[in-house]
């Protein structure tokens, strides 16, 4: 009987019977194909168990999530032996992520922790849907410890586009996640320096991440230098949560935009912030961000524009309220609302005087002024108060210019 047992041992040994049991038990995890090239190779030491998988693949074959050459991983028996499955060490050959993840991450009854050192060569990771457009990083190596300095570096593609990065974080020990001296940088060759982010600290609590400061720095020849400043930064990424403290954007002397008491839901479009807004040339900056306005009549007008108030969303309403305002000089307020879908917006402004020579033709003599027909499904309603109209020679005052031809009302 003996002999039997020690004989099936030795026929599922070489059979190729670990390599199938890995398999189901990682496809079961994981809720995803598993597929491994060849048998695991094992090394048995006194204090560790090392793992090495070849050609493993998780996914189907035409399109896998995930793919590496090679999955060294290295075990200690003492956290084996009581139940946890704590890494000491990963090393990954070639590895491919297909982002973003889409099946499960359990590991049974065991604990899974991170790995106290992790080296990733000649990586890649493909994520589909970045502003509409696949971010590929390849080339991809260096190593995560979990105390300590770590580093990654590699290749970027994204909107036909290419460069470099380079990504640096020193974990430091504690309970929950913490790091410390966090900085990306992506260049080009033409702008080693385009984007430059920089974390001091970076703690975890609960579900939620906090980020005391947060700087980014975005400088392209010929387009000059944006700023990004966020104080007291809170993500919870599980309830699709952020809230901000104070924040700050400047892009070179156009623009400047300031919010406070940011509490956003992403994902429902829900929450409220107040803002401080200054915009000079609009124009001009526009084009840059891609979005042309019509031509105007005087080149000089929409050269100012600021506002200072509140935005409350609430989907499928939102409620943008200004509270102090100023364009090409004349000052305004009021508010904006409605909803999203279906999109149907309530004016309620004020203006202190508009001058709609600046942005329209000026009537001809002897022909009846007359405004710009509007849409048929023109989704606006609402009025506009001028205490004071120029056009051309044409001058009124007090003057409400409305539209109630919406067939959508908020």
């Amino acid at each position: 009987m003996l002999i039997f047992v020690v004989l099936g041992a030795v026929l599922f040994w070489f059979g190729g019977g670990p390599r199938y049991v890995l398999e189901r038990i990682f496809a079961a995890r994981l809720q995803q194909p598993v597929h491994l090239a060849a048998d695991p190779e094992w090394y048995w030491g006194k204090q560790q168990l090392r793992v090495t998988l070849a050609g493993l693949r998780v996914g189907p074959a035409a399109h896998p999530q995930f793919s590496a050459n090679r999955l060294m991983v290295t075990l200690d028996w003492h956290s084996l032996l009581h139940g946890q499955l704590q890494p000491r060490q990963i090393v990954l050959d070639a590895p491919v992520l297909n982002g973003p993840w889409k099946g499960g991450g359990s590991v049974g009854g065991a604990v899974l922790s991170l790995p106290v050192k992790m080296i990733v060569r000649d990586g890649t990771l493909r994520w589909p849907d970045v502003v509409g457009h696949i971010l590929s990083l390849t080339a991809v190596n260096g190593q995560v410890l979990a105390t300590g300095p770590s580093q990654l570096a590699g290749d970027w593609h994204w909107r036909e586009k290419v460069g470099r990065w380079h990504f640096a974080v020193e974990m430091a020990p504690a309970p929950a996640l913490s790091a410390r001296n966090i900085s990306l940088q992506v260049g080009t060759t033409i702008d080693p320096t385009l984007l430059q982010v920089a974390i001091p600290t970076l703690q975890s609590a609960v579900k939620d991440m906090v980020v005391p400061t947060l700087h980014v720095r975005w400088l392209a020849r010929g387009h000059g230098q944006a700023q990004l400043r966020l104080q007291a930064l809170r993500l919870n990424m599980a309830q699709s949560q952020l809230a901000v403290q104070d924040g700050a954007l400047i892009a070179g002397n156009d623009l400047a935009l300031q919010v406070q008491a940011v509490d956003l839901n992403w994902k429902t479009l829900q929450g409220h912030l107040a803002y401080q807004l200054s915009i000079r040339r609009l124009p001009q900056l526009a084009t840059r961000w891609g979005l042309p306005l019509p031509k105007l009549t005087d080149p000089n007008a929409l050269q100012r524009l600021t506002s200072t108030g509140t935005v409350q969303l609430d989907t499928p309403h939102f409620q943008w309220t200004v509270t102090q305002g100023e364009l090409d000089h004349s000052a305004w307020m009021g508010k904006i609302s409605g909803t999203w879908r279906p999109l149907a917006i309530d004016v309620n402004l004020r203006m202190a005087q508009l001058n709609l020579g600046q942005y329209l033709p000026v009537p001809q003599a002897g022909n009846a002024a007359q405004l710009p027909a509007l849409p048929q499904q023109w989704p606006v309603t609402g009025e506009i108060h001028v205490a004071k109209l120029l056009w051309g020679k044409i001058r009124a005052r007090d003057l409400v210019i409305r539209s109630t031809s919406s067939k959508a009302r908020p």
